[in-house]
């Protein structure tokens, strides 16, 4: 029911989300965006299925409040998408918003998709 329910769903990719997707096709060929994952349900922003690779956008919603060191954790909903993902055999990598946003650049951007 929950399943259905997701796969209902229209994902409308943010404005952070087609960023990262253009520069990672600046990058590497072949990722799908929203591709529905069959065994979860879940859309994902941006997936390498051949590979099983998924790449996760993740902006504010998708984060606690920073605690008092300024460090931001993954919220509920996030690890658990994360972790289904990972057990259908998935490899999960997430690009947070407060990364992406640091990079004054597409060079910058560039290298650090590189390194995912």
């Amino acid at each position: 029911l929950c399943r259905d329910a997701m796969v209902a769903t229209i994902a409308r990719p943010s404005g952070l989300q087609r960023s990262v997707a253009a520069a990672l096709a600046a990058v590497r060929s072949g990722f799908e965006e929203e591709h529905l994952e069959p065994r979860t349900g879940y859309s994902l922003d941006l997936a390498l299925p051949s590979s099983r690779v998924a790449v996760e956008v993740d902006g504010p919603s998708h984060f606690l409040l920073p605690d008092g060191r300024g460090v931001r954790k993954p919220n509920g909903p996030t690890l658990l998408k994360r972790r289904l993902l990972a057990a259908a055999g998935w490899r999960v990598i997430s690009v947070p918003f407060y990364e992406w946003d640091g990079f004054a650049t597409a060079n910058e951007r560039h290298t650090y998709l590189q390194g995912l």
